[in-house]
């Protein structure tokens, strides 16, 4: 939990410091933000927990995964139960009424929602028929495993603490913020590919091996030609090193940055037209929205930006 940057954390400490007028906040609504600044990141980790013993993760954050750690093992699952119930208890002891339960519900639409996103990203890629390997499919997956967790979540909690969560409120971030919320696993799917040894993030690749149904994978079927496919079908999900190879010359012929650059300006151009369409009283509002993408950016608009403190 510690040997990361607190992204979500920072990303809810932001929502709320500027949703919320600055005379307004006391020393109690700080500490309260920072409950939930520390909880969030342990939802997180909580994830973390169940993602790499899953998937046979060997590095988070530099370091072993949880479950590879001497006497763990498979405890790693009843850890992360005993994790998740801690995070339930620090929100009943530190917020009541109203805001407890606004909190927990987003807590539990995070479980809920960030689960059936990982269950569709598990099937895809135990399918071995490549036509489902479709942008609609990706989306789908990802509008839930990777969106209301990295970049709605954040924002609904700062509406929360601010005392401005409202149905209203609510459908404007999740119509928002769709797009920018899968651009974040479509970095992280990027960042993947180059991260082979794990030195980039902290966390080895191995997308390709575990034949994943990645943004790089779908965007580059999309391109590929007949030739170039057969050579996809025939390598993709094989932990065989020189398969890899392969497919890792596949996306450099195919230039997968260039296209992430393509990605990553349509997704902004719907984002834009999405918050300038935006009701002027709205909340948040469309200058919170602009802020929030900025701050968004310093994390994405270069693949080597760390998401983990090294040291």
């Amino acid at each position: 939990m510690i040997g990361r940057k607190p992204v979500q954390g920072e990303f809810m400490a932001f929502a709320y410091e500027t949703l919320e007028k600055p005379e307004v906040i006391s020393k109690e609504l700080l500490k309260k933000m920072q409950v939930i600044t520390c909880t969030v990141e342990m939802v997180q980790t909580y994830f973390f927990f169940w993602d790499d013993f899953e998937d046979g993760g060997r590095i988070r954050c530099g370091k072993p995964c949880w479950h590879l750690r001497p006497d763990t093992g498979s405890l790693a699952l009843n850890d992360a139960c005993i994790m998740r119930s801690f995070i339930e208890e620090l929100v009943r002891q530190n917020f009541t009424a109203e805001l407890c339960d606004n909190i927990l519900r987003i807590y539990n639409g995070i479980y809920f929602i960030g689960a059936i996103g990982q269950y569709l990203d598990t099937i895809a890629a135990r399918s071995n028929n490549y036509d489902n390997f479709t942008r609609e499919q990706y989306n789908a997956t990802n509008v839930m495993k990777s969106s209301f967790f990295s970049v709605k979540s954040p924002i609904l909690l700062g509406l929360a603490l601010a005392n401005k969560l409202s149905e209203e409120s609510c459908n404007h971030v999740d119509n928002v913020c769709d797009d920018i919320g899968v651009l974040v696993q479509i970095h992280n799917d990027l960042i993947d590919v180059f991260n082979i040894d794990g030195s980039v993030t902290g966390k080895n690749g191995t997308d390709i091996q575990e034949r994943k149904c990645s943004w790089v994978a779908v965007a580059v079927l999309e391109k590929c030609n007949t030739e170039q496919r057969r050579i996809f079908e025939e390598n993709y999900g094989s932990w065989d090193p020189k398969k890899i190879d392969s497919i890792r010359k596949l996306y450099e012929e195919l230039d997968i940055l260039q296209l992430y650059k393509q990605e990553e300006k349509a997704r902004y151009e719907t984002f834009l037209k999405k918050v300038n369409a935006l009701p002027k009283n709205a909340t948040p509002s469309a200058d919170f929205f602009y802020k929030f993408y900025d701050l968004f950016q310093t994390y994405t608009r270069d693949i080597t930006c760390l998401m983990y403190d090294k040291h």
